[in-house]
């Protein structure tokens, strides 16, 4: 095969773009010179990459492996430089995390530590769902992603790093703040506040709300644990979110965390990819970084999260 790689740099392009006018401009090149490459490409495998309908741009399923092959292809250039310039005594490259929407608030620390000994290594955050999460697994478009409940029907690799405790909360004035062991089942008669199918938050509080035989009769979706704090504070509602995540809050006295039977849900945060993944070296060196200091890791959250909670208590 005669493929080059600057056809296949501009094959990328356009399938991340799913646009030649866009690739184009992206790449600093004309719309027909795009073309042009994406022809000679197909003429190439003999088979379309592309097709339209209607408007819009979709792959082929020859499209579709030839993406994935590129995958393969540039990230194994991007580990092979990293490589290179390791041996040259230098840690540079990039390092791509993804994490669940509840991580996102001690996440930046766990980096931060990693950025001041490899300054040289460019990195970067993605904050989405879990569902989400797990498609960017399946397509291999990070080098490390972290979650609290890793699934078992996928082929991943889990390198567990700290407790994740699920609390229940309420606003100041609620009747149910101060009581001691309050029965799960009260939680039923309750208003409560939940974020989108998909999140990972969702699916951990409604297992245990199952596993205890409760179901909620009265709850309203909102789009984020931001949203939901505030809906809490508003009166609307009860809610269940990390203890991460409302730290600050329960430090001011804005919410109040209940003492519920069968609470805190704990669920551990940990790092995960693909089995068949062959890390780069600025992820293995990230990667080995956290686990070896594991509880460095989990003092650092306990002080700055957890530990300003219990002051404001």
């Amino acid at each position: 095969m005669k493929m080059t790689l600057r056809q296949l740099s501009v094959f990328d392009c356009v399938t991340r773009h799913m646009s030649f006018t866009k690739a184009a401009e992206s790449m600093c090149l004309t719309q027909p010179a795009v073309s042009i490459q994406i022809k000679q490409l197909e003429e190439h495998i003999g088979l379309p990459l592309f097709e339209h309908v209607g408007k819009k741009l979709f792959l082929t399923q020859a499209g579709e492996e030839l993406k994935r092959a590129c995958g393969d292809i540039f990230s194994r250039l991007e580990n092979l430089e990293m490589a290179l310039t390791q041996m040259k005594g230098v840690m540079q490259g990039s390092l791509r995390i993804a994490c669940v929407t509840s991580a996102k608030y001690f996440a930046p620390h766990l980096l931060g530590e990693f950025h001041r000994q490899y300054p040289e290594v460019q990195m970067s955050l993605m904050v989405t769902n879990r569902d989400q999460i797990l498609r960017r697994l399946i397509n291999n478009e990070d080098d490390l992603a972290l979650m609290a409940q890793v699934p078992d029907d996928m082929k991943l690799c889990s390198y567990p790093i700290l407790d994740n405790p699920m609390i229940a909360i309420a606003p100041p004035g609620h009747p149910l703040v101060g009581q001691k062991r309050i029965p799960i089942e009260a939680l039923a008669e309750e208003s409560f506040l939940m974020r989108e199918q998909g999140s990972g938050s969702r699916k951990a509080i409604e297992d245990h709300l199952r596993n205890n035989g409760v179901e909620l009769s009265r709850t309203m979706e909102l789009g984020s644990s931001e949203t939901i704090k505030q809906g809490v504070m508003a009166g609307l509602g009860l809610s269940i979110l990390s203890r991460h995540s409302v730290a600050l809050e329960l430090a001011t006295g804005c919410l109040k965390e209940l003492d519920v039977a069968s609470f805190p849900i704990i669920w551990t945060w940990c790092f995960v990819h693909h089995q068949e993944k062959k890390l780069s070296p600025a992820a293995q060196a990230f990667l080995d970084h956290v686990v070896t200091h594991r509880e460095t890791v989990k003092e650092l959250i306990c002080n700055r999260f957890l530990g300003a909670a219990e002051v404001g208590a």
